[in-house]
């Protein structure tokens, strides 16, 4: 059965049949993770690299990027929410995003002592 996210991804161009994996090995790189469409740009994909972490990287790609997708499997967390795993071949070449969050802090003050510190040095 073809998830709901790679019948998206496919509806602006259809993804090429790979017989040899060696052909697709040298054109395109696999990511493995749950895959969401872009609510403001439906040309674009975000891919969670690993969706059952706190600490799980975000990566947008493309949806023309991707070469080939392919489910992996259905996932539970401990909620009982259920999601799909996804392998995207991305397109070698291509640019993709890392979207990574932080905290903002104010480190100034931090920084200009130990900058100060190593100018005294010298």
């Amino acid at each position: 059965m073809i998830s709901k996210i790679i019948e998206a991804i496919t509806s602006e161009h259809a993804l090429e049949k790979y017989s040899d994996r060696n052909r697709l090995l040298g054109e395109a790189v696999p990511y493995i993770g749950e895959p969401r469409l872009s609510a403001s740009d439906p040309g674009k994909v975000f891919l969670r690299i690993n969706p059952l972490s706190s600490h799980g990287e975000l990566l947008e790609f493309k949806n023309e990027d991707v070469l080939f997708a392919e489910n992996v499997e259905t996932v539970a967390d401990k909620e009982g929410g259920i999601f799909q795993i996804v392998k995207i071949w991305v397109r070698i070449g291509s640019i993709g995003l890392k979207l990574e969050p932080f905290s903002v802090q104010d480190y100034s003050n931090v920084l200009d002592s130990v900058f100060d510190v190593l100018a005294d040095k010298k």
